[in-house]
């Protein structure tokens, strides 16, 4: 079935934490410049410990403004400006109710959506850091997501170090793309000398994959480990049984 063309939010028309963090990144990336030319013909070995520590600082300092930048915003207006600018809020209860809603839609109406999980990895965001590695992947992550998925599109935070996108009017193929313009965004930060923050992504679309809600997600969870288990950054989960 033929889908509508995507319209983005852009990275002009962003978001608040958007264009943080690239601010940000671009700050580290000129100092990254200086440090390099005030040490051209020095210790190799000695400045790539030096840009790697740099880099840590920054993203520390990245996840702190982000989540700085949504509690102010989340304080200051209720929730409500928060929730509309940075829809990775949204918990995982109301991604279920979405994700029925989206399901009837397609029972009445034959509309397609897509299902896309995204699980974080990064430095520090193992059990042993208690928690703040984690945030600072996610909140990168979050505010790449914001700029990388469509308008209509809605993400939601889920267990630990997973986020999940529900697309309407997005089939398979949509759900790989969008995936792909987050590798794209967060490869973007990287060379502008931010953190390195890695994903792994589990698509599936109904009605593909599946009408049920448990098993489309189920889907997608195995899609990811398939994917992260080969060393791949996307996987797509097995199509329905005819």
């Amino acid at each position: 079935m033929a889908t509508d063309a995507p319209t983005y939010t852009g990275v002009n028309g962003g978001s608040g934490a958007g264009k943080l963090v690239r601010e940000v990144s671009s700050l580290q990336a000129s100092l990254l410049g200086k440090l390099h030319e005030e040490m051209a013909g020095g210790n190799a070995a000695l400045f790539a410990a030096a840009a790697q520590q740099l880099a840590e600082e920054f993203g520390s300092v990245t996840a702190t403004a982000v989540g700085t930048l949504w509690e102010r915003d989340g304080d200051s207006t209720g929730g409500a400006a928060a929730a509309a600018e940075h829809p990775s809020l949204y918990r995982p209860g109301q991604m279920r109710r979405r994700l029925d809603q989206l399901l009837e839609c397609q029972r009445r109406y034959e509309q397609p959506f897509a299902l896309v999980v995204f699980d974080v990895e990064g430095p520090g965001t193992r059990d042993d850091d208690g928690g703040g590695g984690r945030q600072t992947a996610l909140a990168v992550v979050g505010a790449a997501l914001s700029e990388s998925v469509r308008l209509v599109d809605e993400t939601f935070r889920l267990e630990e170090d997973a986020l999940c996108v529900l697309a309407p009017g997005q089939d398979t193929i949509g759900g790989v793309q969008m995936a792909e313009r987050l590798l794209r965004q967060l490869d973007d930060l990287e060379r502008a000398g931010g953190l390195r923050i890695g994903i792994s992504a589990g698509v599936v679309a109904c009605p593909e994959h599946g009408n049920e809600a448990d098993r489309l997600l189920h889907k997608a969870d195995e899609a990811m480990w398939r994917a992260r288990a080969v060393s791949q950054p996307v996987g797509v989960g097995a199509l329905q049984d005819r």
